[in-house]
């Protein structure tokens, strides 16, 4: 999708209007005051001056020999989430520059007609945003109040901040914010937040080291990542631990890899071994306080490997903020992982491609009553009453063992301002249903697995190893009846081919001004086939009016396919005609037919039928068979 103008300004309109008039550029929209530093009044005498870059020192620039995650450090302001989010932004040079557009012709030079105003880009609900500002900085004794580069010379830092505090209402709402919106309007991805000791404690073999890999994977494919402590009180929020880490604090990580070891004694000894550390290296936005256990800045650990390894991974003793640790030490103390990752979805780019689907939506009432036809705020699956209601969207897995994400924004009612409209609560479940169901459910089945809800922006569903069959995700609030816009984002490496249901039942057809009024639900289980001593690939054919469906293939000479279907019929008997298919020719070969006649009694009946050739029975088929007279009770 296209980029916006925040406030509806326009970077190089601006930009060319202070060059026509020879003046520098004051932003009226977020001015040089108070007013855009706190959300309520302060004392005016406060000592705060707002300066440019040039007044501070005598050779600003935007960035001094590039970007990279010590650059960044926090200021007074509570904004780990922010800075640490802005250093781990640096590990991905393409975001960078759709963060901050054109940074050479934004720099400090004689050819780029310098006049105050600098442009950066921030995503939001689907788009990129484009967002003005002047460098006037907030100042205390000639020095940066907030985020600052180590170089004092380099201002990126600084203006980020600014823009995104512009973006955010002012300063003060930078103050303890969500670490995973920041994540995500930097990159327009899906942040994902991993609780370290649930994935430990996940019952599979060797979990911290599958846990290592996926991180792994994810940094090397240019993911932004953040680690934090959870604190349980807000006393704990930023106290140190004796091992230098802070707790309720943002760090971000900056490199994950293994680390050869014994690498001075491969030369000396054929049978040598090399032993792999699995490490991790962080950076702490404060600049200082880093990790002083195992493998720290000078400890002897770092005497197991060479020089030129040491130079490879750059090494420094220094109080820089930024250190590495042994894996098994970073799970001891972390406990959350913010993984934000960008998807491939260029045909012409090299890696993964992924596939994207976008759909807007909102939760409302559409002037119904709670639990009507066309009420859209059904709230979650507690509310079994209403959780139907929600909005609904379809998807097809056509191979076991797929992997979809899902991410579920909502949007900001007043976007910019000071003072922001609550949030509600959201989140996502998932449900398997019919494999050929085409219409809206209204009744739940099958729960497959629901998101945690989240008093936030944004929600994150990644689901791994799903089955074949067809699904329907249902985006919605916690409670009934509150009302959002919201943006569903899907990712897969597979064609899932989503779509969102709208309407409830067939509509009446071209022959035919009756309308439907039964539906019937039929799970084909599985068959014993008669006189098989070895197995036999199969499938079945379930045809109903003019319908005709099947299920997958199976093979035996006792099968299982656990397959539902639904079928909407005018009329209260339901006839279906279920052949019983060997696979592995062309055609397939039928070897019977089981033909059911089914009236509607509102009941769900678990029935065998033979499957007959000529009149021999080949087989017993199994079905459960549910049917009712009002088609909007499945």
């Amino acid at each position: 999708m296209g980029k916006r103008y925040f406030h509806a300004q326009n970077y190089r309109r601006l930009k060319a209007e202070c060059i026509r008039k020879k003046q520098l550029f004051v932003d009226v929209q977020f001015p040089p005051t108070n007013n855009s530093l706190f959300l309520g009044p302060v004392n005016p005498e406060i000592d705060i001056i707002w300066k440019r870059p040039g007044e501070i020192v005598d050779n600003p620039q935007l960035f001094v020999e590039g970007a990279t995650a010590n650059d960044v450090t926090q200021g007074i302001l509570g904004n780990c989430w922010f800075v640490s989010a802005c250093s781990a932004l640096t590990h991905n040079q393409a975001l960078l520059k759709k963060v901050i557009p054109d940074a050479i012709g934004q720099e400090w030079t004689d050819n780029n007609n310098y006049c105050g105003i600098f442009c950066f880009c921030f995503w939001r609900f689907g788009k990129w945003i484009e967002i003005v500002i002047d460098d006037l900085l907030p100042t205390r004794d000639g020095k940066l109040l907030f985020a600052r580069s180590k170089s004092s010379n380099e201002f990126w830092s600084a203006l980020l901040e600014k823009a995104f505090a512009k973006l955010y209402g002012c300063y003060e709402n930078l103050v303890g914010g969500q670490l995973t919106d920041a994540l995500e309007d930097i990159s327009g991805g899906i942040a994902e937040t991993i609780n370290v000791q649930k994935q430990l404690m996940s019952g599979q073999s060797d979990s911290s080291r599958k846990l290592f890999h996926t991180i792994k994977e994810a940094f090397d494919q240019q993911a932004l990542i953040v680690a934090a402590i959870a604190v349980k009180n807000k006393e704990e929020i930023e106290e140190t631990l004796e091992c230098g880490l802070v707790k309720g604090h943002a760090y971000a990580v900056t490199a994950v890899r293994f680390i050869e070891l014994n690498v001075k004694s491969r030369s000396s000894s054929f049978f040598a071994t090399v032993d792999r550390q699995m490490m991790i290296r962080l950076q702490n936005p404060w600049g200082e306080k880093e990790w002083n256990g195992p493998w720290s800045d000078g400890s002897q650990e770092w005497e197991k490997i060479t020089d030129a390894h040491k130079k490879e991974l750059g090494i420094t003793v220094e109080e820089d903020g930024e250190f590495w640790m042994p894996w098994n030490e970073f799970t001891r103390y972390f406990t959350d992982l913010s993984v934000c990752q960008t998807f491939n979805t260029s045909l012409f780019n090299f890696g993964t491609k992924f596939y994207e689907w976008k759909f807007f939506g909102e939760w409302k009432s559409n002037g119904a009553k709670q639990g009507a036809r066309n009420d859209r705020a059904g709230g979650c699956i507690n509310f079994m009453a209403t959780f139907c209601c929600n909005p609904q969207y379809r998807f097809d897995i056509d191979v076991d063992g797929s992997e979809v994400r899902f991410s579920l924004t909502q949007k900001l009612k007043n976007e910019g301002e000071k003072n922001r409209e609550p949030l509600v609560t959201v989140g996502m479940h998932l449900m398997r249903v019919e494999d050929n169901r085409i219409y809206r459910i209204h009744q739940a089945i099958n729960p497959e697995v629901t998101s945690d809800y989240n008093y936030g922006r944004s929600v994150c569903l990644h689901i791994q190893n799903l089955r074949q069959g067809r699904y329907i995700l249902f985006p919605t609030t916690f409670a009934p009846r509150e009302f959002a816009k919201f943006l569903l984002r899907i990712y897969s490496e597979r064609n899932v081919a989503p779509r969102e249901l709208k309407r409830d039942t067939p509509g009446r057809g071209l022959r035919s001004c009756k309308k439907v009024n039964s539906v019937a639900r039929i799970t084909v289980v599985g068959a014993k086939l008669n006189n098989k001593t070895e197995a036999v690939r199969t499938y079945v054919i379930i045809n109903c009016g003019k319908e005709s469906v099947r299920t997958r293939t199976a093979e035996g000479t006792k099968v299982f396919w656990n397959q539902c279907f639904i079928f909407y019929r005018r009329g209260m008997t339901h006839k279906f005609s279920i052949e019983l298919v060997e696979d592995g020719t062309i055609h397939g070969r039928t070897l019977g037919v089981a033909r059911i006649m089914e009236n509607v009694d509102n009941d769900t009946r678990s029935l065998e039928y033979d499957i007959v050739d000529e009149n021999h029975p080949v087989a017993t088929l199994s079905v459960i068979i549910q049917s009712y007279d009002d088609p909007m009770y499945l």
